[in-house]
């Protein structure tokens, strides 16, 4: 029978530790959350960072070496990432592996993890103070042709820029990929000389999802030799109200223009309007019986696509379509439309009830691995809320049309971006 446990939390020296018992899964999942204010003196570094620890090691100085300690923990995976959550930059550092009760001798495998993570976080390839230079310029080569992609592709490029220009005041504006400018002057000693500040310095939650034991793990986690810390509490957004709307338009050599708004909410994840805004999002244009969709692509066939989508740590909604540029105006005013019709309540409670449907079983398919549930419980620790699935759920179920239209008032418009080819503009 699968069963989920209650979630079991500590602070073990500069680590906050939960665990999320479950033996729903055949694998053990731990996964550590090193967090930093987003700053653009550091963020290019941190991306950096976040490819080498998952490529070698001192002891496993190459590629082949450090994958072959990995298969011979029964297959186990190691990868990092970097994500953004308004003006924290975090690391995400995952090990994956199979639940040793399903595996011969594999009493000592949660043991022989830690070890590895020891040596992956405290024993980096670095020779006289300074990181592999060999491997800092594969990784410097990867993160640029990573971050020139985005021009290529032209709705990221879109989103990217109205991020820039919305938030050209706050370090948000920055990718949590870092500034593609800022690669070529960071040197291997000037890495390694950030990453010992990120080991001293970084706020650390670890999460360990699995069939564990509290008295198995603690001892390990009590072994890893990080310097003690505070733990420091979320950057927590001010609200911002525009006073007037920003319009920018540039041109490219494009087929198809890209049309995105921004809108501050103001309305943050774990919040008391935070539910009824994602189901005001969702009618809006979150799914596909949104107003948006029927609206700007279906009935009017102005869009190739159309969505709206919420920041859930910033406190702000993007409206994106694809449209010819000829429609620039009248998609613009049938966007605008529909956001009024959402705050003026035109909507039905069939429209509220499917939309609440198709969030809940997001919500299920995202919590159904143990990856979502560990960014859910991180999401609930960071915002001191207690909004896990089942409280999640029950939210959904319970919200008025009342609260989704007083969610859908707080929409503000921020930031209209358009990026054409400029050929038959409308200024």
């Amino acid at each position: 029978m699968t069963t989920q446990k209650q979630e079991y939390k500590e602070q073990v020296g500069a680590i906050q530790l939960t665990l999320i018992p479950s033996d729903k899964y055949k694998s053990n999942k731990i996964v550590f959350k090193f967090r930093a204010p987003l700053d653009r003196a550091t963020t290019t570094k941190r991306a950096l960072i976040a490819a080498l620890i998952e490529t070698n090691t001192k002891k496993y100085p190459t590629q082949t070496a450090f994958r072959k300690e990995l298969a011979s923990l029964y297959g186990a995976n190691f990868y990092a990432s970097v994500d953004k959550k308004g003006n924290e930059h975090i690391i995400t550092a995952v090990l994956d592996m199979v639940d040793g009760q399903f595996v011969p001798n594999g009493d000592t495998l949660l043991h022989e993890a830690f070890t590895l993570l020891q040596e992956i976080i405290f024993n980096p390839n670095v020779t006289d103070g300074s990181f592999h230079d060999a491997t800092v310029a594969r990784e410097k080569e990867n993160l640029a042709q990573r971050l020139e992609s985005v021009y290529d592709d032209k709705i990221r490029y879109a989103n990217k820029r109205l991020t820039e220009i919305m938030f050209a005041d706050e370090n948000y504006k920055y990718g949590a990929a870092g500034v593609l400018e800022d690669i070529p002057n960071i040197t291997s000693a000037d890495l390694y000389d950030y990453y010992q500040q990120f080991l001293a310095e970084d706020t650390i939650d670890l999460f360990i999802c699995g069939d564990v034991q509290k008295e198995d793990v603690i001892p390990l986690v009590k072994g890893l030799p990080f310097a003690n810390r505070e733990y420091r509490d979320l950057d927590v957004i001010a609200p911002i109200h525009p006073q007037s709307v920003n319009t920018v338009k540039e041109n490219q050599p494009i087929n198809q223009g890209k049309l995105v708004l921004g809108y501050r909410t103001n309305i943050l994840f774990g919040e008391d309007a935070y539910v009824p805004l994602q189901l005001a999002n969702g009618l809006l244009g979150g799914f596909a019986n949104s107003k948006i969709f029927i609206n700007v692509r279906e009935k009017a066939s102005l869009a190739y696509y159309a969505s709206s989508r919420i920041d859930s740590f910033h406190g702000f909604m993007l409206i994106s379509a694809g449209i010819d540029e000829k429609n620039y105006d009248q998609a613009l005013t049938i966007i605008k439309e529909q956001v009024a019709a959402m705050q003026a309540g035109d909507f039905t409670e069939e429209e509220l009830s499917q939309t609440k449907a198709m969030l809940s079983n997001q919500l299920l398919e995202a919590n159904d691995q143990a990856q979502g549930l560990i960014e859910l419980t991180y999401n609930n620790t960071l915002k001191k809320a207690d909004l896990g699935l089942t409280n999640w759920l029950k939210r959904i179920s319970e919200v008025t049309k009342e609260e989704v239209v007083a969610a859908a008032e707080s929409f503000e418009l921020d930031t209209i971006y358009f990026l054409s080819k400029g050929a038959d503009s409308n200024e």
